[in-house]
């Protein structure tokens, strides 16, 4: 009886206040699931195109919540251009673990061959955190003092900084490092260029991490050389 008797009252206050269970829902679905937060984020950034999954985009998205989870602490995806790769790495999968996860002190350092590039989906990010939708359901905010392009904090100890591969990373250490893409198209036929990337990737990269026990990297890319 006490079980049908909660029942109906949870009716009765969804009824009371739709807004309020509307809002409970999209926490519980969207912390369960990564792929479900980006379906119902989607709007925030893309409101005039609708989004459109696929086994690849799913199939990243599961691997991504084996690293939130600390299953997974390297990941490499390999995909082509079009597969939606860097909004669901660099901009959905962050604002999932701040929100969702409930991790806002996760410190995440990006990086692409292009710092722009990094910058460009940092920024997207940030959008849909400030976006209503997203503070309605779990209220972050940010450090006025330090939210630039390349480098915003919030106020739970949580930044997200961008660099460039080969870039410097002195004094900053991140519970997640992102590379999307370290060469582009060009580069990639470059000798030199490559080893770069390389140097960078196995020398620089695994000294920035916060802890070397859970810290994960992730990098995503096209296949450019063998």
């Amino acid at each position: 009886m006490s079980d049908k008797m909660s029942q109906e009252e949870l009716i009765k206050q969804a009824l009371a206040n739709p807004k309020a269970a509307i809002e409970a829902i999209d926490r519980v679905d969207c912390e369960e699931s990564l792929i479900t937060f980006i379906k119902r984020a989607w709007h925030t950034i893309e409101p005039g195109t609708p989004f459109t999954t696929g086994w690849a985009v799913d199939c990243m998205a599961e691997h991504l919540e084996a690293v939130t989870s600390g299953e997974i602490k390297r990941l490499l995806i390999n995909v082509p251009p079009g597969c939606t790769k860097s909004v669901l790495v660099n901009t959905f999968w962050p604002a999932w673990e701040w929100g969702p996860k409930g991790l806002p002190h996760h410190r995440f350092i990006s990086a692409s061959y292009e710092r722009g590039l990094a910058t460009r989906d940092m920024i997207r990010c940030r959008d849909i955190i400030l976006d209503n939708w997203y503070q309605d359901r779990w209220p972050i905010g940010f450090k006025d003092d330090q939210s630039e392009k390349m480098f915003y904090a919030n106020k739970a100890t949580g930044w997200r900084f961008a660099s460039s591969v080969g870039g410097r990373l002195t004094g900053y250490r991140g519970d997640r490092i992102i590379i999307d893409d370290p060469h582009d198209t060009k580069g990639a036929e470059s000798d030199l260029v490559r080893a770069t990337a390389t140097r960078w990737f196995s020398e620089t990269l695994p000294t920035r991490l916060n802890r070397a026990d859970e810290s994960a990297m992730v990098m995503i890319m096209q296949r450019l050389h063998v």
